[in-house]
């Protein structure tokens, strides 16, 4: 990988990580409100950047957390476990 991309990849995670309290804070708010199609359309969101943005394991656990929400699944740990990780990412 070149230093270039190197340093753009840097960039693009920062930038992930820079608003991770946002969508924890979102994903917070659907989850309060228990509104399981604001936490599947959230958890999609994040499926689909957190990989673009070097936080692949973001995005598994997104995807993870989606399926169990649309499969009309027990959603709490999944969606702590995505809340924990954006959390490690702000701090």
């Amino acid at each position: 990988m070149s230093a270039e991309l190197e340093i753009r990849m840097a960039q693009m995670a920062a930038r992930f990580a820079a608003r991770a309290g946002e969508h924890e804070a979102a994903l917070q708010a659907a989850i309060a409100a228990d509104d399981r199609e604001a936490i599947a359309s959230q958890a999609h969101r994040l499926a689909g950047i957190a990989g673009m943005f070097g936080q692949p394991q973001v995005g598994e656990a997104a995807a993870r957390l989606e399926d169990i929400v649309e499969a009309g699944g027990d959603y709490l740990d999944a969606a702590e476990r995505l809340s924990a990780m954006l959390r490690d990412l702000r701090d």
